[in-house]
């Protein structure tokens, strides 16, 4: 590997490592190798093993910059061993003011038109259901806002860590003017299985269609037919 730093004599064939004792200042470091080109490692329990930094205020320079002309693997690899936090970690400092309005996160650019590329794609290579939440939106206290359980199940503003009791599951908060709104046309297909009960937690009844009409389950199992086929 050649190593180039300001001020020191660089390795002068691919397979050399040159090492430097102590800390090293330099305005560039710069590697051009056929193999592995630099490896970082610490044991410390305090200290990261690499800090990238921009200190520039503005411009468009980022702090990392990661390009791969490799169209057979991802450009980037990540893995940990966590229990108590997220394998990556993302935070936003953000402003106040809110002048950050046009600012996120987490942003993904499909850029070339035509492509067939997922932009979010989430699985388990390990072939079972994982436990643990696979969607887990959380910004209002008490609530989650959106959650996908590792049984598939969704919540949209149920009361947080419950178990949504539908496939879908929303619940109307009381600034909501209401629980759910479709601008467009609402399409109910004929129930696999007719219902014989109602939940007894919510209350209300089930709507349904059998056979083409549709039906109306009250609380009380009282069935009536609201529309023919």
């Amino acid at each position: 590997m050649t190593v180039a730093l300001e001020g020191a004599t660089p390795a002068s064939a691919d397979t050399t490592t040159t090492t430097f004792p102590g800390p090293v200042t330099a305005e560039k470091f710069y590697t051009n190798a056929s193999a592995e080109s630099a490896y970082f490692k610490t044991a410390s329990t305090t200290d990261h093993a690499v800090t990238v930094y921009q200190a520039a205020t503005s411009g468009s320079g980022a702090a990392l910059n990661v390009v791969s002309s490799n169209p057979g693997t991802s450009a980037m690899y990540l893995s940990g061993t966590e229990t108590g936090r997220g394998t990556l970690k993302i935070a936003h400092v953000g402003y106040a003011d809110g002048s950050d309005l046009n600012a996120a996160a987490l942003s993904i650019d499909l850029q070339t038109a035509g492509t067939a590329a997922q932009g979010i794609y989430l699985t388990t290579t390990s072939g079972a259901p994982t436990k643990g939440n696979l969607i887990a939106v959380r910004n209002n206290a008490n609530l989650d806002d959106f959650i996908v359980k590792g049984s598939g199940l969704i919540g949209v503003g149920i009361d947080r860590a419950s178990t949504p009791r539908a496939q879908v599951h929303i619940k109307q908060q009381s600034s909501a003017p209401a629980g759910l709104l479709v601008e467009g046309v609402v399409r109910v297909g004929n129930a696999a299985t007719v219902p014989t009960s109602v939940d007894a937690t919510a209350g209300g009844g089930a709507l349904y269609a059998q056979g083409g009409a549709l039906m109306w389950r009250g609380s009380n199992g009282t069935v009536t037919q609201i529309a023919q086929a």
